[in-house]
């Protein structure tokens, strides 16, 4: 189990420490200067103070470092928050972020999760009319091979007509998410996936179909760095 330490509430020293007071012991994770990686009383963490108080919360550190690695600041919008993991760490990183998700019923719980984190974070389902946005980052619909050390049967579920129709949702957010890119802004493209063509293969195409854009960072994890796998790759608008 990891825990992201957060920021807008303490640091990760001083999480591990609440922590410990507790009996729940950390140790600081290299991947991410925010996570933790919790080595003794797991189950205690979500009945814990520091958990109820919002000073962290469960994110694998491999998704933390991907946070890490975005632009800082500015206005944000998470396209595909889901349950919004990563717009509250955005939020504590000081950015003004709003979520979108295509099933809004994802959402339920990020006010209560934000409350309790000491963010904001706003909710929109017209996007196009909150645009442009200093970075979207598009953390999209993938075959989830990254998280496969922990959920192994996901290997057996796949199949290569799933694939192909997550390959067409991927280029299709990238699509719709381009314009709601600032000039000189930044859009981010996350997959939990080690498949290339859910990775640089849709950043290819999609830079092949769209002129106006350079990669400006791409980063790849994988278990062997101790959390899950995950890419990254931020394209940058030019001006």
């Amino acid at each position: 189990m990891f825990l992201r330490a957060n920021l807008a509430r303490t640091t990760r020293d001083e999480a591990a420490r609440t922590l410990a007071e507790e009996g729940i012991e950390t140790r600081p994770s290299p991947l991410a200067a925010t996570a933790l990686e919790v080595t003794a009383r797991a189950r205690a963490v979500s009945g814990s103070a520091a958990y109820r108080d919002g000073l962290v919360e469960l994110q694998d550190a491999a998704s933390q470092a991907v946070v890490e690695a975005l632009p800082q600041g500015g206005r944000v919008l998470d396209y595909c928050a889901g349950g919004g993991g990563k717009s509250l760490a955005l939020a504590a990183r000081g950015a003004e972020v709003f979520a979108h998700d295509a099933n809004p019923g994802r959402m339920r719980d990020l006010p209560a999760r934000a409350e309790r984190a000491g963010v904001r974070i706003a909710q929109l389902q017209a996007v196009e009319r909150a645009a442009p946005f200093d970075l979207v980052l598009t953390d999209v619909p993938c075959s989830g091979s990254g998280s496969w050390r922990r959920a192994p049967e996901g290997k057996w579920r796949l199949t290569a007509d799933m694939l192909e129709r997550l390959e067409q949702t991927q280029a299709a957010i990238l699509r719709r998410a381009a314009p709601l890119v600032a000039p000189g802004g930044a859009l981010a493209y996350a997959t939990c996936s080690l498949l290339g063509q859910e990775n640089a293969g849709q950043i290819r195409r999609f830079m092949a179909e769209n002129s106006g854009w350079h990669l400006a960072e791409e980063h790849r994890f994988t278990p062997l760095d101790g959390g899950d796998g995950f890419y990254l790759a931020v394209l940058r608008h030019k001006l």
